[in-house]
C-alpha cells in the first residue's frame, strides 16, 4: 500500500524493535509482548509501524517461521501500515532473510518498498511519503544492517559498502524531485559506530545501561548522510538496554526502547514515537 501525507498535518510512526518472539506454543513473555503491541498501536494510532529488527528467536527454534506467521497475524489485527526490517537474531537458524521476506507478503497492510536493493540477502528500501498531488513530502530509507561480521574483527555486521552506495545513489535521485530539503529518516537494527560518538560528544537525553554495540568497521555510511543533508534522523534497535537519542553534527541518533519481554534487558518495555510535522521537522519521544 501507499502513504499519503497530508501536506500540512503530521504523520505519527511507531517503532517498535527487539520482540524476540519464540517457540510455539508460545509463553507468558511472548503473549505479554503480542499484548503490548496491541496496547501501544490502539493508544497512540500510528499512521505507519516500523519494526527495526530481532522480530524472533531463530537459534533452536525448530520452525521459526511459524512464530514469524503468527506475528503476522498479530500485526495484521493492528490494521495499520507496517513494514520491517531484520537483526541479527531473526536468521541465525532454520530460516533466511529470503524465507522472512515471502512470509512478509501475508501482512495485510503492508507498505509499498521503493528503490528495493538486495546484497548478501540483505535488504535496502524506500518508503515515500507523498501528498493528495503526489508530491513527495518525505523520504524513509530502511537499511538491514546484517548480523555477524563475517571477517570477525567485530562482534557485529557492518553496513555494507554496497548499500551505503545505494544510499548515495538514491538519495541523489530523490534531490531532483524534490522542490525543497526535507526532514528523511534512516532505520536499521545495528546501530552505527557514531552511536558511540554522539553519546560522548553529543547533545543527549535517555538512558545508556550497556556499551553500544556497534561495528567496529565503519563503512562511512554517517558521512554519506552528511554529505546529503536530508537524513535528520537515524532509528535503531538492538541494544536493549540502551535508549537515548543524542544529535551529533546535526543528526539525531535514537535508539528504540525495546519491545519484546522474552529477552534481557532492565528498561521497562515501551517503543518510540516520531512525528512528522508541518513545519517539515520531527519530534520522537518514548512510551
Amino acid at each position: 500500500m501507499e502513504l499519503i501525507r497530508e501536506k500540512n498535518g503530521n504523520l505519527r510512526i511507531l517503532q517498535l524493535t527487539d520482540l524476540h518472539i519464540g517457540q510455539l506454543p508460545f509463553d507468558n513473555d511472548d503473549i505479554r509482548t503480542f499484548d503490548h503491541i496491541k496496547k501501544v498501536s490502539n493508544e497512540y494510532n500510528p499512521d505507519l509501524i516500523v519494526i527495526t529488527g530481532d522480530l524472533i528467536w531463530s537459534e533452536g527454534i525448530e520452525k521459526p517461521g511459524k512464530s514469524f506467521e503468527e506475528l503476522i497475524k498479530v500485526l495484521n489485527s493492528l490494521q495499520k501500515p507496517i513494514t520491517v526490517t531484520y537483526g541479527n537474531h531473526d536468521t541465525e537458524e532454520n530460516i533466511t532473510r529470503s524465507d522472512l521476506r515471502e512470509l512478509e507478503k501475508k501482512l495485510d497492510y503492508k507498505v509499498n518498498k521503493k528503490h528495493s536493493y538486495i546484497v548478501e540477502e540483505r535488504e535496502s528500501y524506500c518508503i515515500e511519503l507523498r501528498d493528495e498531488s503526489q508530491e513527495l513530502l518525505n523520504v524513509l530509507y530502511v537499511i538491514d544492517s546484517g548480523a555477524v561480521d563475517p571477517l570477525r574483527i567485530g562482534t557485529y555486521e557492518y553496513v555494507h559498502p554496497k548499500q551505503v552506495n545505494w544510499f548515495y545513489d538514491v538519495s541523489n535521485f530523490y534531490k531532483q524531485e524534490k522542490s525543497k530539503k526535507t526532514e528523511d529518516l534512516l532505520f536499521l537494527h545495528i546501530p552505527l559506530p557514531e552511536y558511540k560518538d554522539a553519546w560522548k560528544n553529543g547533545q543527549v537525553y535517555g538512558y545508556k545501561y550497556e556499551e553500544v554495540s556497534s561495528p567496529v568497521l565503519n563503512t562511512g555510511l554517517f558521512t554519506s548522510l552528511l554529505l546529503d543533508k536530508q537524513v535528520k534522523g537515524v532509528f535503531c534497535g538492538h541494544d536493549h538496554d540502551n535508549d537515548f537519542d543524542a544529535i551529533y553534527h546535526g543528526i539525531k541518533l535514537c535508539f528504540g526502547r525495546v519491545s519484546g519481554f522474552n529477552c534481557y534487558g532492565e528498561l521497562s518495555r515501551g517503543a518510540r514515537i516520531i512525528e512528522l510535522q508541518s513545519n517539515e521537522s520531527f519530534k520522537t519521544y518514548l512510551i
